[in-house]
């Protein structure tokens, strides 16, 4: 006759067998760095405006070099660089497909930036992929007069030097092909132009002549929803 177990060692047994059924269920580690290859998926070569995220997201994918299987665990950091300089540092760590993205936000300063994706403990660099993306400037955000405001003038003639203008976006950053409005509001005189396009420099110029009389001559430039706007420069004619 088989003999019946005590509670207490039929307790043992069951907790003996979930100890061993819990630790069949751990993750295997991820596979050594110089085991597993790193690509680019997803994100390279794409334009944006600085300060504001690219519109679609940076995506690698690490795979075991041997079998071709998904990597998982494994960490990948992106530092992006202008130039020579480092703009931004930040890592992702690969899903059980292998993948590891980011959302990036550009810098504030218009122009290339590249974006190098390396897997963290690789010694050589050799695990890493190059995105590159390209950074325009924002919105008109501020107009500054980049000529005098106010200053004597000679009836009938041109003023000297001529009213000019700066556009920038909220970094700072010169707005080019921004359309300028040239309006005179006291005097008689004329503009050029009545509409002019702000240079790669953000500044925007037209000749004033002023009308034949004496007195204050006026002259606005201004650009739709922007700080400083309008400017108005003006010209004393005394004879």
């Amino acid at each position: 006759m088989a003999t019946a177990l005590p509670r207490p060692a039929i307790l043992f047994l069951l907790a003996g067998g979930l100890g061993c059924s819990s630790s069949e269920l751990l993750l295997p580690e991820p596979p050594a760095v110089e085991n597993v290859a790193l690509s680019k998926i997803e994100g390279d070569l794409q334009n944006g405006t600085v300060g504001e995220q690219l519109e679609k997201p940076l995506v690698v994918q690490v795979l075991t070099v041997n079998r071709d299987n998904p990597a998982a665990g494994m960490t990948v950091e992106f530092v992006s660089t202008r130039g020579s300089e480092e703009v931004a540092r930040t890592s992702a760590v690969t899903n059980s497909e292998g993948v590891a993205s980011i959302q990036y936000v550009l810098g504030t300063a218009p122009g290339d930036y590249v974006i190098q994706a390396h897997l963290v403990d690789a010694a050589d660099g050799s695990q890493g992929e190059q995105f590159l993306a390209h950074a325009k400037p924002g919105l008109p955000d501020t107009l500054t007069a980049t000529s005098p405001l106010s200053q004597p003038a000679r009836r009938g003639q041109d003023i000297t030097p001529p009213p000019s203008v700066r556009i920038v976006d909220r970094f700072g950053n010169p707005v080019p092909e921004v359309q300028v409005a040239w309006q005179v509001i006291a005097g008689n005189g004329r503009v050029s132009e009545p509409i002019t396009r702000t240079a790669a420099d953000g500044t925007a110029t037209v000749n004033w002549r002023l009308g034949n009389r004496p007195g204050v001559h006026k002259l606005t430039a201004s650009i739709e929803r922007a700080s400083g706007s309008p400017a108005t420069f003006t010209a004393t004619v005394l004879f």
